[in-house]
């Protein structure tokens, strides 16, 4: 079983990034965060296994160009990587980041990521070069316009690759999930559309009844016995009348 500690005998083994073989350092998920699916949990615990075997992912091993297999540090910085990023994956769309209250996403930025994953920012952005190149992560950069001439970068949405679980054994069960997440991130979306839309109605009501004039009306009119139009005093004092007991 692999040892994920480190200790002062790491720190001093020479290694400039702190690296020891034998007790490699991996992503450990913030105490605070809740729960996450249990294959996400499960997932994490095979991918662990490509530090003792990088036969395992055949394209991340070779994706350095050498006939030789990926340096262990390598193996470390990516899988402590792609441990960070796998939690904060969304089942549904398998993109990374944090969702929002409109149903957006927030990707998370490579220092952000890199002082989750226990990495250097340097190390961190050559082992997410090592897991674009070998398919298991797509990214997308984003831009927003300041004006005609400039943008400005924003943090970027990464995709994890679906056959990342399939290489693993895991693709079943990971359609199985996709599509529950999609079921409740749909009835989630209708249910918050449905506030909207209430909120956007009762605005345009408010709005409605101020832009109608105030004028001065009649009062409330009644049918008498007679079928002749009363006003309301007419017919009060009619029904005063009626409720006089009878002295007669």
């Amino acid at each position: 079983m692999l040892n994920y500690t480190t200790n002062e005998t790491n720190r001093k083994s020479g290694n400039k990034c702190g690296h020891c073989p034998s007790t490699p350092r991996f992503f450990k998920a913030p105490e605070d965060h809740g729960k996450r699916p249990l294959l996400l949990l499960r997932f994490i615990i095979v991918l662990l296994t490509y530090y003792p075997n990088p036969t395992l992912l055949p394209l991340l091993n070779a994706v350095n160009g050498s006939t030789r297999q990926q340096r262990s540090e390598r193996r470390e910085a990516c899988l402590a990587l792609l441990c960070c990023i796998l939690h904060y994956t969304e089942l549904a769309t398998l993109r990374v980041g944090i969702p929002q209250a409109d149903g957006s996403m927030a990707g998370l930025t490579m220092p952000y990521l890199a002082k989750l994953a226990g990495l250097g920012e340097r190390r961190a952005e050559r082992a997410m070069h090592d897991l674009v190149a070998a398919g298991i992560l797509t990214v997308h950069t984003i831009c927003v316009k300041i004006s005609d001439t400039v943008y400005k970068g924003v943090a970027a949405i990464r995709t994890v690759s679906e056959h990342l679980f399939t290489a693993l054994g895991f693709g079943a069960w990971l359609r199985h999930e996709r599509r529950k997440a999609a079921e409740r991130k749909a009835k989630k979306d209708k249910k918050r559309n449905q506030k909207n839309a209430a909120n956007i109605q009762m605005g345009l009501n408010a709005l409605n009844n101020k832009k109608q004039p105030k004028t001065e009306t009649e009062p409330e009119i009644a049918v008498t016995r007679n079928n002749k139009m009363a006003t309301a005093a007419e017919y009060l004092a009619n029904i005063k009348n009626l409720l006089k007991p009878d002295t007669g």
